[in-house]
């Protein structure tokens, strides 16, 4: 039987996931067969998966076409939504798949309520409806909307699982108020990484070593609060901004929003004495640990915040203060745990606020080990591939 998971995005917790699942899968060979359709420049970026595909007898690795990909790239979030369908449901077919797990399934909810395909699906829901705010009416607009999207997918018989990241309460939610039981809490992994031995973050940088290291990784937006981030340089007290370096680390999402954070950097750069390094690239996970090791702090003021994080998870294993939104999920566990600090809002200010006492106040991570304990990468695989 071919079992198909689809995953063409290649930034983040999307490669990761990737990597746990073929680590499992090829220890745990069976009478499926696994079809990963990826990225087109999946297997040069990633050799060593794609090595680790090739070596298994159970896997195969697919790259969509680069034409494809663009497609799904383009237009408003509704229009991607159905391209992306469409090409998963292509490769579904062409491999006569049985049953398709789309490791990023908020992409698909819309098509999902509306097409009944041949075979059944499970998928990571990585962001949902319950947590969001309901002050304005844009803000109840966009939740009902959302609401309606997923009746309409529950009521899809095809689908058979939805995981949902960390977040029991809403796992409880989205069950009894749409009388089914796909929904199941997955916990997100924190994977164990070495540092890199020779790695030292003040030389690499060339920091001042006065100064504290307020670490942003990952993709960089303005919906991961990139900017707001940026611009709370400018906010610091005198003193603190002899006292603190805000280092970014990660790439945007596209060429615009690149030459705006450039843009944002300079001028910080030239109305306060913070110091900001931007390494434009994503680094390798020997290296994120070793960032992680090193830093002082690290800052997701995340605007979506109904979500997990898995930045969050990276932070926790180093036993490192985060700063993060004070709203959803992320306020929830960040508080159960004793992680760090919140703001109530993302703004410039706020978060300036949280750094300066973040400065003055170090971390007392003494239940970071808790929320990290549970999440390992075993279990992760384990809860996908039984609900493959």
């Amino acid at each position: 039987m071919v079992k198909l998971l689809f995953d063409i995005l290649i930034t983040g917790h999307h490669i990761e996931y990737i990597s746990h699942l073929v680590d499992y899968l090829s220890r745990n060979e069976n009478e499926h067969q696994y079809v990963f359709i990826v990225h087109p420049d999946f297997e040069d970026r990633f050799s060593q998966i794609a090595t680790k595909v090739e070596h298994a007898g159970n896997m195969m690795l697919v790259g969509v076409t680069q034409k494809e990909f663009d497609i799904t790239q383009q237009g408003g979030l509704v229009r991607q939504s159905f391209s992306m369908y469409k090409v998963a449901n292509k490769y579904a077919r062409r491999y006569n798949a049985k049953h398709v797990c789309l490791l990023y399934f908020n992409i698909f909810q819309l098509p999902l309520s509306i097409f009944r395909p041949k075979y059944t699906v499970s998928g990571i829901l990585f962001f949902q409806f319950s947590r969001m705010a309901t002050s304005s009416w844009k803000e109840k607009l966009k939740y009902y909307r959302k609401y309606a999207i997923t009746k309409g997918y529950t009521m899809n018989r095809r689908l058979k699982r939805v995981f949902v990241l960390n977040d029991e309460q809403t796992v409880s939610f989205l069950n009894q108020e749409f009388n089914t039981v796909i929904f199941k809490m997955l916990a997100d992994p924190i994977p164990v990484f070495s540092p890199v031995k020779t790695f030292e973050i003040y030389q690499h940088y060339e920091i001042e070593r006065q100064r504290k290291i307020f670490l942003h990784i990952g993709s960089l937006s303005d919906r991961k609060g990139t900017f707001e981030f940026v611009k709370a340089a400018t906010f610091l007290a005198p003193e603190v901004q002899e006292m603190a370096m805000f280092l970014l680390v990660g790439k945007t999402g596209n060429r615009q929003e690149e030459e705006a954070l450039q843009k944002a950097i300079r001028k910080v750069n030239e109305e306060s004495n913070v110091t900001i390094v931007w390494d434009n690239q994503f680094v390798s996970n020997e290296m994120m640990k070793s960032l992680f090791d090193q830093c002082y702090a690290v800052v997701i003021p995340y605007k979506n915040a109904e979500a997990s994080s898995g930045i969050l998870g990276h932070a926790a294993a180093s036993n490192k203060m985060v700063i993060t939104a004070g709203k959803g999920l992320l306020k929830d566990i960040v508080e159960t745990y004793n992680l760090g600090l919140l703001v109530e809002e993302v703004t410039p200010e706020l978060v300036a606020n949280k750094i300066e006492f973040a400065i003055k106040t170090p971390h007392n991570g003494d239940r970071a080990h808790e929320f990290v304990r549970t999440k390992t990468v075993e279990h992760f695989a384990v809860e996908v591939a039984a609900g493959l």
